[in-house]
């Protein structure tokens, strides 16, 4: 069970990103006609991404496990995901109740958003499942068998890897870190929208890719500013286009969802007219090689 959010080392192994990078157009120069504001046409990217194309220096920086292992524990550590599940495993110890719904009760809920600063809107959770930033690294702890279920308690697993600090062991702590991104993808386009799940659109993978600029990748917070910036595209009609809605839609979406669950760090403007999405490409190449193996999974025999 995954919560439905409320807003919005070898290179070609898997997790690599070898689709990551075959997915990724050359980048093309910006050559915006002003008659045209949404650039459709210039690049093909959607018109809520920006249109100039990748910098493909970005996509080619990410940490090497091998050369410095220490620093990259440093990166996969400072992912949300990532730095969750290690405090949820400190949390459960040696072993904790759960609800009849497999959750923590309460009053450990409670006091994880208060201990991790979660910030809820004001409103208290009534269910462990409400609360994305603890469900992402509950599902991916629970699939990798680091937290071992009854129906009853849960308490610490084996796990498919070791888990070791990471000043202890850095680069046994990376290869923990992308297991645990990699199983919460695979659970995540495994499961429906509905459950928790994301709509995996081709669109959604496009702005993954640019989360990774430095800048990270800002969307209209709705779809209301979108329109009042005269960027919807049209349908014959000269009405917005309802179709370009939806991907737009969708793609927030799915990119709320991932913030939620720690995969990317989400932020709204103060003023409200924007969500800005970072993303490291250390957790987008596990996100594309999670892509990679569903794709083989329901690639027919």
């Amino acid at each position: 069970m995954m919560s439905t959010p409320s807003g919005p080392n070898s290179p070609d192994g898997p997790g690599g990103g070898s689709v990551f990078f075959s997915a990724a157009p050359e980048p093309e120069p910006d050559t915006t006609d002003p008659a045209d504001p949404t650039g459709q046409g210039q690049t093909g990217w959607p018109w809520f991404l920006p249109q100039s194309g990748l910098r493909r220096d970005l996509l080619e920086s990410a940490a090497d496990v091998d050369e410095d292992p220490a620093g990259a524990a440093a990166v996969y550590a400072r992912i949300p995901l990532v730095h969750g599940a290690v405090r949820l495993l400190e949390h459960v110890g040696e072993g904790r109740e759960l609800t009849s719904t497999g959750a923590l009760p309460l009053a450990d809920v409670h006091a994880l958003v208060e201990s991790w600063n979660l910030d809820r809107d004001e409103q208290e959770p009534t269910s462990m499942w409400q609360v994305g930033e603890i469900v992402g690294p509950w599902n991916a702890l629970v699939s990798g068998g680091w937290l071992d279920l009854t129906s009853t308690r849960v308490g610490p697993g084996e796990g498919i890897a070791p888990v070791v600090p990471q000043t202890e062991d850095p680069a046994a702590f990376v290869r923990f870190a992308r297991a645990l991104i990699l199983l919460l993808m695979l659970d995540a386009l495994k499961q429906s929208p509905e459950d928790g799940g994301l709509f995996g659109d081709p669109d959604t993978f496009a702005a993954l890719m640019h989360t990774v600029a430095p800048e990270g990748l800002s969307l209209p917070a709705t779809i209301r500013v979108a329109l009042d910036r005269g960027l919807v595209p049209e349908d014959p009609g000269g009405d917005p286009d309802m179709d370009e809605i939806q991907r737009y839609w969708r793609t927030g979406r799915d990119l709320a969802a991932l913030a939620t669950y720690g995969v990317l760090h989400g932020e709204i403007a103060p003023d409200g007219q924007d969500t800005r999405f970072h993303g490291t490409l250390e957790a987008i190449k596990e996100v594309f090689g999670a892509l990679e193996m569903v794709g083989e999974l329901d690639a027919p025999e």
